[in-house]
């Protein structure tokens, strides 16, 4: 049975590739580039390198996987002036594959961002950013099988199923603006809005289809509440909307600091909880310390749609952050930020 619901998944994802989600991460923080172009140098220190993966239902497909590997960096340039105002500069690898038929995703992007001091201490900002880049998409047809394959004994590799393209690319485009501020030694905030997609391109396997990729719109928010200098919550949330589906990932982490010295940064272990509505619980626990961020998450499969097929199981994903230079300017006042 597990095999033919791999062929109905495979056949409506060729047919109608448009019509699928994009990519999307748990921990979605550890990801600004895909959450919003706007957070491109959004950070303490001067420089950011960072990575992600995922990797989920195994238990529908296996021993095929869906992963999500991807890699970013990003820098802030010209900040530290008088005015407090800077430029972020970035780029993100992505390579997403799924399932039986190896559908593979590669995606570049480079990104940049312009960030306005609202204050002459520099601890409020707005920022516009800007991305742009190409994406690959290709599939080995060869691995499936199709209805019209089934003699009643098995799959016989012989199909009426006629494709014009195994690979297809396009250019694509997204925008976005975000807020961010420190509002005491103790807390801060960010949050923002983004559109991808948003020239809408033609993505289809097949010449005379004229599919498009819909334009996915995200919101997200963030802040910071420290205690003492030893206790931290860290709350988030994401919502997305792309065709006629939706996501909304809320959730929070709980760090304690480690380090006995007020004057160094925190180093703090968390763990977390979040949930993806209707879907699943995520639960979380990582690390944050000497500019390094790594955490681990597990999406356990709560609806009962899915329940069935996954018994539970969802998605392992592990994402780690470095930023260089991590310590905040004079000017700002002394609060701990995870990412961004």
């Amino acid at each position: 049975m597990k095999k033919y619901v791999q062929v109905a998944f495979f056949l409506i994802l060729v047919v109608n590739v448009a019509s699928a989600q994009d990519v999307h991460y748990s921990q979605f923080y550890y990801s600004p580039f895909t959450m919003n172009p706007a957070l491109t140098g959004s950070m303490d220190g001067q420089y950011r390198i960072g990575g992600i993966y995922k990797n989920q239902w195994g238990s529908v497909t296996s021993p095929y996987v869906y992963s999500t590997p991807s890699i970013s960096g990003d820098v802030k340039l010209f900040a530290g002036g008088y005015s407090y105002n800077y430029l972020g500069l970035g780029v993100l690898l992505l390579n997403d594959k799924s399932g039986d038929g190896g559908l593979s995703n590669l995606t570049a992007m480079l990104s940049a961002s312009y960030h306005q001091a609202l204050d002459k201490e520099g601890n409020y900002h707005i920022a516009v950013g800007l991305q742009g880049g190409v994406v690959q998409k290709k599939i080995d047809f060869g691995k499936l099988d199709f209805y019209d394959e089934f003699d009643g004994l098995g799959f016989n590799g012989v199909t009426s199923e006629h494709f014009d393209y195994y690979q297809i690319g396009y250019a694509d485009f997204a925008a976005g603006a975000s807020f961010d501020g420190i509002i005491n030694n103790s807390a801060r905030i960010q949050f923002g809005g983004a559109a991808f997609h948003v020239t809408t391109p033609t993505e289809s396997f097949f010449a005379s289809s004229d599919n498009v990729l819909n334009m996915r719109y995200v919101a997200h928010a963030n802040a910071t509440f420290g205690f003492n200098n030893k206790y931290y919550i860290f709350p988030f949330l994401q919502y997305q909307l792309q065709n006629n589906d939706n996501e909304f990932v809320l959730g929070s982490n709980f760090g304690i600091n480690l380090n006995n010295n007020p004057r160094g940064l925190p180093s703090v272990f968390y763990v977390g909880i979040f949930s993806r509505a209707g879907v699943d619980i995520i639960p979380t626990i990582g690390i944050m310390m000497k500019g390094v961020q790594a955490g681990i998450s597990y999406d356990v499969t709560t609806s009962s749609d899915l329940s069935p097929a996954t018994n539970g199981k969802g998605g392992f994903e592990l994402g780690i952050v470095y930023t260089g230079n991590n310590k905040p300017a004079r000017h700002y006042k002394r609060v701990y930020c995870p990412a961004f």
